[in-house]
C-alpha cells in the first residue's frame, strides 16, 4: 500500500481558538488510483490534501507511507518526503511569475546535475504538455490555462508517486479545466492522482475513486472503478541522493534566478545599499577629519621615514659637532636647526582659490634631493586648482625659490612643500615669515613678505600695498620678531606686480630678523630607512639622545581627548545602529515579495539550507556592487576641487563594506527565520496577498 491514513486530525490553533480541520480519518490509497475529493468549502478537503502533502501537520493519528510511519519524522526528512514523493498542482498555480516557464520547470529538475540534461528534460516536458511556444515567456505573461500547464509539467519533472491538485480547475474555463483533467488522467499511470474538486464533472470519465468529506470526516468513500495492478519492475528508480557540491550549485542558480528574476527590486536594494555605503563613507570621513582627534602623533608634525631628531646634554649643538656625529653614525644627510626642518606657511584665500591652505613646508632628502633655488609641492588632487596660485605665492616672495614643480596626489591629506638643504639654511627664517601676523594698534594682518630698504634707518618700516588709512607715524610689532617693534614711515607706497603687503626694513633689522644661528637646540639627521635610522641610535656618541621623527608620543590633554573620542564614537554607534535597523526594516519589508516563491520551493523539495542560502546568495548578489562603486565615489571625491576628502582608507573601505553586508546578510537571516517558523500552507496564503 503506497498511502494509508489511520485516524488522522489536524487542529488549528489561532490566538488560543481551537478548530478542527479534519478528523478521524482513515484512506488506504495506492498506485494507479484516480482519487477525487469532493464537498462543500470549509469541509476539510484541502486540510486533508496539505497533510498528505507534508505542506501541514497533523496532530493526530499516522500517515503511512510505503508502509513507514511517519509521526517522528523531523523537518529534513518531511523535506525529503516532499522531495521524492510528493508533487502538487495548485488552485492559484503557485507559478513563480518572475521566471520564465522553462526555468519553473527546471526547479523540479535541480537533482539533475548536468546541466544540459536538465534542460533537454524541462524542453520535453514543456513540450508534452503543449507549451512550447511559450517557452521563454515570464509567468506573468501566461493565461490561466498556460500557468496550470506550466505547473502540471513542473509536476511530471518531479517524478513522484504522489500527485496533489488543489482545485486545478478552479481558475480555468471549460475548455481549459477539459484539457487540465484530461493530462493529470495522463499523469496518473503508475502513480496516485488526488484530487480536491468542486467541479467533479470534468473528472468523472476519469475518476477510479470518489471521496466526499463532511464537517471534517469522509461522509463517502466510492470506489468507481478498480485502478489497474501496477507493473513490476527491475528498474530502479533515480537515485536523488545529491552530493554537497551539488547543493552548492543548486544555491547559485536558485540564488541567481531570484536577484534576476526581480530586476526593480533588484535594482532599488543596489542602490539603496550603495546610498547606505555612501553615508556611511562620509560619516566616517566626516568624524574622522573632523571630529575625532588623535591621541597620539609623531614627533614631527609628518613623520619622515628614517630622520632622527637629536639633542644632547647642553641642550645646544654646533655645526662642527652635528659634523661629527653625522660622521660617527653614518648619515646620508643632516640639519642643524630641526626647527628649520619641517613648518608650516598658513596661505590665506588668494585670488580664485578654493580655500586657504596650511602648508607644510619640509626637508626629506631621501624623498625628494632637490638643487637650490628649486622646490616640489606636493597637494591633493581635490585642490590642485590652489596649486599654482600656492606656487605663485613662493615663488614671488624673494626668498630665493625661482622654481617649483607641482605633484598631486589622492592620498595626500594637506598641501606640503619640499625644500633643499641650501633653501632652508639660507632663507628659513624668512620663508617662515611668509604670511605671518603684524599687529597695528587693535589690528592684525598678514604681512606676505619682507624685503630691504637701505633708505630706511633702524627700527623704521616702509607698508607697500597696505590697506591701512594714514599709518605713517604709528607703531607696529611682527610675529616673525616679537621682542622689537618699529615706526611706519611711509604706508602709501604700492607693488602692482605682487599681491599683498610687502614690510620694507632698515638691512640691519633684516638680519637681525632672518640671521641663523650658529647652534641649535635640536638637530636632526637622515637615514635610508628606520631600520638603519634605530641602528644609528645605538651608535651615538655619550650625553646624545635621538628619537625617530615618527615616533609616536601622545598629545597634551590626551585624557581629555580621548574622553571626546570616546562620546563620539558612542554616538556615531548610535546613529549607525539607528541607521542601519532603519534600512533593515526597510529591506526586510522589501524581501517578503519572496515569500510565496520559497513556499514553493518547498513543495518542489527544496530544502530549507538551500534555499535560506538562496536568499543569503542573492543578497549577495546585491551588495558586490558596493565593492565597486564605493571606490569610485571616494575617487571622485578625491579629485573634485574644493573636497578635503582623502581616497578612502584600506581600513576605512573594509570597515564599510562589513557593514553593509551585514545589513543585507541580516535581512536574510530575519526573512529566513520568519518564513521556516511557517507552514508552507501559511506561508503560501500570506505570499499570495
Amino acid at each position: 500500500m503506497l498511502l494509508k491514513l489511520k485516524n488522522i486530525g489536524k487542529i488549528y490553533d489561532s490566538n488560543g481558538i481551537f478548530t478542527i480541520g479534519i478528523r478521524g480519518i482513515n484512506l488506504e490509497l495506492d498506485y494507479n488510483e484516480f482519487v477525487t475529493i469532493e464537498g462543500e468549502s470549509g469541509s476539510g478537503k484541502s486540510t486533508l490534501l496539505n497533510v498528505i502533502g507534508a505542506n501541514d501537520t497533523y496532530e493526530e493519528g499516522e500517515l503511512y507511507f510505503n508502509g513507514e510511519e511517519t509521526s517522528h519524522y523531523s523537518e529534513s526528512d518531511w523535506e525529503r518526503y516532499r522531495e521524492n514523493n510528493i508533487a502538487t498542482i495548485f488552485q492559484d498555480f503557485n507559478i513563480i511569475e518572475n521566471l520564465t516557464v522553462l526555468e519553473n520547470v527546471e526547479l523540479a529538475l535541480l537533482r539533475i546535475e548536468d546541466k544540459k540534461e536538465r534542460r533537454r528534460r524541462a524542453k520535453e516536458l514543456i513540450e508534452r504538455v503543449g507549451l512550447g511556444k511559450q517557452i521563454n515567456q515570464r509567468g506573468s505573461k501566461l493565461s490561466g490555462g498556460e500557468k496550470q500547464r506550466t505547473v502540471i509539467a513542473r509536476a511530471l519533472a518531479k517524478d513522484s508517486p504522489v500527485i496533489l491538485a488543489d482545485e486545478p480547475t478552479g481558475n480555468l474555463d471549460v475548455k481549459a479545466s477539459k484539457e487540465v483533467a484530461s493530462l493529470l488522467k495522463e499523469l496518473s499511470k503508475d502513480k496516485l492522482v488526488i484530487v480536491v474538486t468542486h467541479n467533479p464533472e470534468f473528472f468523472k470519465e476519469y475518476a477510479t475513486r470518489r471521496i466526499r468529506v463532511f464537517d471534517g470526516k469522509i461522509s463517502e468513500d466510492k470506489l468507481i472503478t478498480k485502478p489497474k495492478e501496477r507493473e513490476e519492475t527491475e528498474e530502479k528508480k533515480e537515485d536523488r541522493k545529491v552530493s554537497k557540491w551539488l547543493n552548492l550549485k543548486n544555491t547559485f542558480h536558485i540564488g541567481a534566478l531570484n536577484y534576476k528574476s526581480r530586476p526593480k527590486f533588484t535594482l532599488m536594494m543596489s542602490f539603496a545599499l550603495f546610498v547606505c555605503a555612501i553615508t556611511m563613507f562620509f560619516v566616517v570621513a566626516i568624524f574622522g577629519q573632523g571630529l575625532i582627534k588623535p591621541t597620539t602623533t609623531t614627533l614631527d608634525h609628518t613623520g619622515i621615514t628614517g630622520k632622527v631628531i637629536i639633542s644632547n646634554q647642553q641642550n645646544k649643538i654646533t655645526q662642527k659637532q652635528l659634523d661629527e656625529v653625522a660622521g660617527k653614525t653614518k648619515a646620508g644627510f643632516f640639519f642643524l636647526d630641526r626647527e628649520l626642518s619641517q613648518f608650516s606657511v598658513s596661505i590665506p584665500k588668494l585670488g580664485g582659490m578654493l580655500r586657504e591652505h596650511e602648508i607644510v613646508c619640509l626637508y626629506s632628502p631621501y624623498e625628494h634631493n632637490i638643487e637650490a633655488g628649486k622646490a616640489v609641492l606636493v597637494v591633493p588632487n581635490s585642490q590642485k586648482g590652489d596649486a599654482d596660485t600656492i606656487k605663485e605665492a613662493f615663488l614671488n616672495a624673494g626668498i630665493g625659490l625661482y622654481e617649483i614643480s607641482i605633484e598631486s596626489s589622492l592620498n595626500v591629506d594637506g598641501v606640503y612643500l619640499y625644500l633643499s638643504y641650501d633653501d632652508l639654511n639660507e632663507y628659513g627664517e624668512k620663508i617662515q615669515a611668509l604670511y605671518s601676523m603684524m599687529t597695528f594698534g587693535t589690528d592684525k594682518t598678514r604681512v606676505y613678505s619682507f624685503e630691504v630698504n637701505e633708505n630706511l634707518l633702524e627700527g623704521q618700516v616702509n607698508l607697500v600695498n597696505s590697506n591701512f588709512y594714514s599709518a605713517d607715524g604709528k607703531t607696529v610689532v611682527f610675529d616673525a620678531k616679537t621682542d622689537k617693534s618699529y615706526i611706519v614711515i611711509r604706508s602709501d607706497e604700492k607693488n602692482n606686480e605682487v599681491s599683498g603687503l610687502i614690510v620694507q626694513m632698515n638691512r640691519g633689522d633684516y638680519e637681525a630678523m632672518f640671521l641663523s644661528d650658529d647652534n641649535a637646540v635640536q638637530s636632526v639627521l637622515f637615514y635610508k630607512n628606520n631600520d638603519e635610522a634605530k641602528a644609528a641610535i645605538a651608535l651615538l656618541p655619550e650625553g646624545y639622545i635621538g628619537m625617530l621623527s615618527t615616533t609616536t608620543v601622545y598629545v597634551q590633554d590626551v585624557m581629555d581627548v580621548f574622553t571626546i573620542n570616546i562620546l563620539w564614537y558612542l554616538a556615531l554607534i548610535a546613529v549607525g545602529l539607528i541607521f542601519a535597523m532603519l534600512i533593515s526594516v526597510i529591506f526586510m519589508r522589501s524581501v517578503k515579495i519572496y515569500q510565496a516563491d520559497f513556499s514553493v520551493y518547498r513543495t518542489l523539495g527544496i530544502s530549507r539550507k538551500i534555499s535560506a542560502n538562496s536568499l543569503y546568495m542573492q543578497m549577495l548578489f546585491i551588495f558586490l556592487p558596493t565593492l565597486i562603486l564605493l571606490p569610485i565615489v571616494s575617487l571622485i571625491m578625491a579629485i573634485l576641487p574644493g573636497s578635503n576628502f582623502m581616497l578612502i582608507s584600506i581600513g576605512n573601505y573594509i570597515f564599510i563594506e562589513i557593514m553593509m553586508l551585514l545589513i543585507v546578510e541580516f535581512v536574510a537571516y530575519g526573512f529566513n527565520k520568519s518564513i521556516n517558523s511557517q507552514s508552507i500552507r501559511k506561508s503560501l496564503r500570506r505570499g499570495s496577498k
